[in-house]
């Protein structure tokens, strides 16, 4: 009985060290105070949201204890096994008996169903709750919509699958769900404003609007007799000066395939103006129902009637007719769905790995090093202690002078990388021609020794660390915090002679531009290029598909003399076999053969961020500087910085004096606009099974009309297929066989009359019969004619 009692009470005292010792070698184990704060947590838009950009995370804490200040965090990047890599947190003070909302951005590639939200204080939990929510994979059509009605643009969700292929989700927002930065909506792929009251959304919202279209968002403004309302501090985005609010008897020009016309029993509301920019896309005699736009790299369409009026809005044909819209406002890049932003980065990646400053010596000086301690730890030891009879001493000699050599190379390593933290930036500036950029960058900072670290990038947009495989825990160690003007992340207990990096995307006022003075003329792309950037740029090129021209170095305020040859008819049938990233690389650059240099390696960012479809012969200007783009700094040591960054801009090419003008592939936006069989999106181009599938290509230009000479198409398939191909004659409303409209792959200018429709569309369908499926790329096409205004 007694052996028994021992036996327990030394199992129990054995349990209670072993739990004791658990506890002090985890200083973030849980402490879960139950019932003392309670959170509730909603992610994305009431709980839906996509795995690109930033997702909200709304956070409401109630505390029903005493005061409690610590940080409120969401732990991402789960590793397996309840290891987690990232913690997005914001501090927070809740006094007792206290509600506090708090919203921390996380980026939505990082969102899963393991992720969860903590209160910690003194780095332990207490308080801790799951984040659940609906998520939406990347190439998602995601729609917010911003109405007076919930239902207002449901039939969005409804758009057919031959010209949308992927998921659409249509998801109504309130004033609170718009962020107050730009950075913050790239979430939604389309906004839609309609019969809402846009000043119950404060400066910050309306400005985040902005920024968001004129990088890249596609905003619609709509609301009828609503609309100024709607349109507010935002009309100047409109297309449309609208003045007025009449009434029309008719909606004709709205039509759909297979779907009765618009049956209007009484006048049907709608705003009216004159267009100030773009195009009209649609009209009712002279009042435009349907205008766009480019702003900055997005667009925005008005739309002149309120979306929710019927009979519009339950019209049977209203999806198709909307299908037809977008893809006529918006193109192809509704359908050019890619993974994160961050994802598209890697070269940056790479480059920032190759930090000058922790250049490996040759190899040649380490086989001299070791031959030398070779000779003397061998040969000339063993002769000078066998002349002093004393070859016994070889036992402490030798692991003296091997300790000795170690020591040597340790400190000559440390007296290399110095005493302070090495950053090094890799960058990519995208030039918008408005005195704006979009700049992508990876910092990147090596430290002498272990510790805590705190990496600040300072400016909106978004920035998040780069995530290693091996370093991951249940509470992490690296912790961010993003401010409105800056975001802070804390890089803890780093390992000494170890790399830490941290990725930022933002949009940049105040960069400058390239002015450029260009046009073709008698078989040469003559004119001048000026520098008006705040960069000091070398090792520039201007490209335009295989042919390029090289600058040495082009000061801020200097001009350089651009002459190109170019042959309209030869297409660049090069750019879907090799990279044509590397035409834009100068030649003494793509020599190097015993290593990559950190500039092979950043041109890869053009093949990652370019336009969908083939855009080799966009008339481009690359160039490099070594001024950092991103302000970023390393505490608590002083840093030395090194830094890199590739600055791009497309050419503006000017039509010659007489009007003659060539717009070369990758001018023109290329939609897929419909097919009678399921196809797969591959990026520069579509596979289907036996079937066919028809292209659009949208040939007009914003403000200019076109008389066109010539037409060069150039069509390809990765697996060689040849298939059947047809052009839809829009003066007999029939397909006619591609031999009819094209000889030698070219079309003259009397054909384009009937197959170039007068809004400028250019329609092709391409079939196979053949019984696997098959690939057919994005076709190429440049024009070649003269312009003149509107």
């Amino acid at each position: 009985m007694k052996t028994a009692k021992c036996k327990r009470w030394l199992l129990s005292t054995c349990t209670l060290l072993l739990l004791l010792v658990w506890g002090h070698a985890h200083p973030g184990a849980i402490a879960l105070a139950e019932g003392t704060i309670q959170l509730g947590v909603s992610v994305g838009i009431d709980g839906v949201y996509r795995e690109e950009g930033l997702v909200p995370v709304v956070v409401t804490a109630t505390n029903g204890g005493t005061d409690v200040e610590g940080d409120l965090m969401v732990a991402t990047g789960n590793r397996g096994n309840n290891q987690y890599s990232v913690a997005y947190y914001q501090p927070v003070s809740i006094a007792k008996g206290a509600t506090k909302q708090v919203t921390i951005m996380v980026p939505g590639s990082e969102l899963d169903s393991s992720t969860y939200v903590a209160l910690m204080e003194k780095d332990k939990i207490v308080a801790k709750a799951p984040v659940s929510g609906r998520r939406y994979s990347y190439d998602t059509l995601m729609i917010g919509v911003l109405a007076q009605s919930a239902d207002t643009a449901n039939f969005l969700g409804m758009l057919p699958k031959d010209t949308f292929p992927n998921d659409v989700k249509t998801v109504p927002m309130k004033p609170e769900h718009v962020p107050t930065s730009g950075a913050q909506m790239q979430m939604l792929s389309m906004l839609v404003l309609n019969n809402f009251a846009l000043d119950s959304l404060n400066e910050q919202q309306i400005q985040a609007i902005r920024d968001w279209t004129k990088s890249g968002g596609k905003l619609v403004l709509a609301g009828g007799a609503q609309y100024r309302k709607t349109a507010g501090a935002l009309a100047d985005l409109s297309p449309v000066e609208v003045n007025q609010v009449t009434s029309v008897k008719t909606l004709a020009s709205m039509k759909a395939e297979k779907t009765n016309p618009i049956g209007l029993t009484a006048p049907f509301t709608v705003s009216s103006g004159t267009l100030k920019a773009g195009n009209v896309l649609y009209s009712e005699g002279a009042i435009p129902l349907f205008a766009v736009h480019s702003v900055g790299e997005g667009k925005v369409l008005y739309a002149a009637y309120d979306l929710a009026e019927e009979p519009v809005a339950s019209w049977a044909g209203n999806g198709r007719f909307w299908s037809d819209l977008l893809l006529k406002a918006f193109g192809s890049s509704l359908n050019d769905y890619k993974s994160s932003s961050f994802d598209r980065i890697w070269p940056l990646h790479d480059a920032a790995d190759m930090n000058p400053a922790l250049k490996i010596p040759e190899v040649s000086w380490f086989a001299l090093f070791f031959g030398v301690y070779a000779l003397i730890a061998g040969p000339i030891l063993f002769f000078i202690l066998r002349a002093w009879r004393k070859q016994s001493y070889m036992w402490v000699v030798v692991p003296s002078l091997s300790l000795l050599t170690g020591i040597g190379i340790f400190s000559f390593g440390a007296m290399q990388r110095g005493e302070g933290v090495l950053i090094h930036q890799t960058g990519f500036v995208q030039l918008q021609n408005d005195g704006q950029a979009k700049v992508n960058s990876v910092t990147s900072f090596f430290v002498p020794s272990s510790g805590d670290y705190r990496l600040t990038v300072k400016g909106q947009g978004q920035t998040q660390p780069v995530l290693e495989r091996n370093r991951a825990n249940e509470i992490p160690k690296i912790w961010a915090f993003a401010q409105s003007d800056q975001t802070e992340v804390q890089f803890r207990d780093v390992e000494f002679w170890s790399t830490r990096k941290v990725a930022t995307e933002q949009t940049i006022s105040d960069v400058g531009s390239f002015e450029s003075n260009l046009s073709y003329s008698e078989g040469t792309l003559k004119g001048t290029v000026t520098n008006k950037t705040k960069f000091a740029l070398r090792d520039l090129t201007i490209f335009s598909g295989s042919q390029l021209q090289e600058i040495p170095e082009l000061a801020p305020g200097a001009s350089a003399e651009v002459n190109l040859p170019f042959q309209p008819s030869a297409q660049a049938r090069f750019g879907h076999r090799q990279s044509y990233a590397m035409q834009a690389l100068p030649a003494h650059m793509r020599s190097f053969q015993n290593e990559r240099t950190r500039e092979q390696v950043m041109i890869e960012m053009l093949e990652m961020t370019g336009r969908r479809g083939n855009q080799s012969e966009i008339v481009r200007i690359v160039g490099w500087t070594n001024q950092p783009v991103v302000d970023a700094a390393v505490q608590p040591e002083n840093a030395k910085t090194d830094s890199i960054a590739l600055v791009t801009s497309e050419l503006k090419v000017q039509p010659s004096k007489d009007g003659h003008v060539y717009y070369p592939t990758g001018t023109f936006d290329v939609t897929l606009a419909g097919s009678s069989v399921p196809v797969v999106d591959e990026g520069d181009g579509y596979r289907l099974e036996a079937g066919d599938i028809t292209f659009d290509i949208n040939l007009s230009q914003e403000g200019k009309k076109l008389a066109i000479t010539n037409v060069y198409l150039y069509t390809w398939s990765d697996d060689n297929t040849t298939f059947a191909k047809e052009v839809y004659n829009w003066k007999t409303k029939a397909y006619d066989l591609y031999e009819k409209a094209f000889n030698n792959n070219v079309m003259t200018g009397d054909k384009a009359a009937d197959y170039v429709s007068a809004d400028g569309m250019l329609r092709i369908k391409f079939a196979h019969q053949l019984p696997d499926q098959r690939h057919i790329g994005i076709p190429n096409v440049s024009v070649e004619g003269k312009v003149s205004p509107l």
